[in-house]
């Protein structure tokens, strides 16, 4: 059994028929989400040390949001997990082990999106 791909190539395709109708808008969606992904995770980090189960939901929700558009199902999983997370230590080592999932997913989707579009 094939493993699921990092990047839905239905997405993919989606966003490149955006790039018909006004060409160069993959790049910049993908530019956008290669800005933004690190950021949302520092926000994610940062609200877990100070214990805002706000932030980190919204965080979490926004980049879930922004990794479905780009098709990278892995990060979506992880940001659902943490965006609806049911741990009551959040210092504790399933968070932790979560952030480590969240980093290398985020790391993951930006090094395949970048290979999509070489002239960022």
């Amino acid at each position: 059994m094939a493993a699921a791909p990092l990047l839905e190539p239905k997405a993919l395709e989606l966003l490149r028929m955006l790039d018909r109708d006004q060409p160069g808008s993959f790049s910049q969606f993908v530019r956008m989400f290669v800005h933004e992904a690190p950021d949302l995770v520092r926000k994610m980090e940062e609200a877990q040390q100070t214990g805002d189960l706000e932030e980190l939901g919204k965080s979490a929700h926004y980049l879930r949001s922004a990794a479905l558009a780009m098709g990278a199902s892995q990060l979506v999983e992880v940001c659902h997990g943490l965006e609806h997370h049911d741990i009551t230590d959040l210092h504790g080592q399933e968070m932790a082990d979560r952030f480590n999932q969240l980093r290398r997913a985020v790391r993951n989707a930006l090094i395949l999106l970048l290979q999509e579009v070489p002239q960022i």
